[in-house]
């Protein structure tokens, strides 16, 4: 994990994944959820190391306790879980607790 005095912006490298967003004005302390969930999902492998030299093994395990998983497909969590030591039971009770999803819809069609 970086001191106080760390970057106060992203790195260059992954402006591409912010698409939608004013890159520059991104910080990663106090955007730290969409910078995670951005690199979690849609993140390189240099994405990925850098998000975790930057907020550290610890500080992202609190981030996703504290989520309960929210936002993260169930493959990434899946992933996180293990990467993170985030007890599979409690991994488990997240994903039953998700609604169900909306598509592909539950009512199937028959062509007469």
């Amino acid at each position: 994990m970086t001191s106080m005095t760390q970057e106060t912006r992203l790195p260059e490298f992954l402006r591409p994944l912010f698409w939608d967003a004013n890159f520059s004005e991104l910080s990663p302390e106090n955007h730290q959820s969409y910078i995670c969930l951005r690199i979690i999902e849609h993140g390189d492998l240099n994405a990925l190391r850098w998000m975790l030299r930057y907020y550290g093994k610890a500080r992202l395990r609190r981030w996703l306790l504290a989520r309960q998983g929210r936002g993260l497909s169930p493959r990434a969590l899946r992933f996180w879980q293990m990467m993170l030591g985030i007890p599979k039971r409690t991994v488990d009770q997240w994903l039953q607790s998700r609604p169900e999803p909306q598509w592909p819809p539950t009512q199937r069609f028959t062509s007469k």
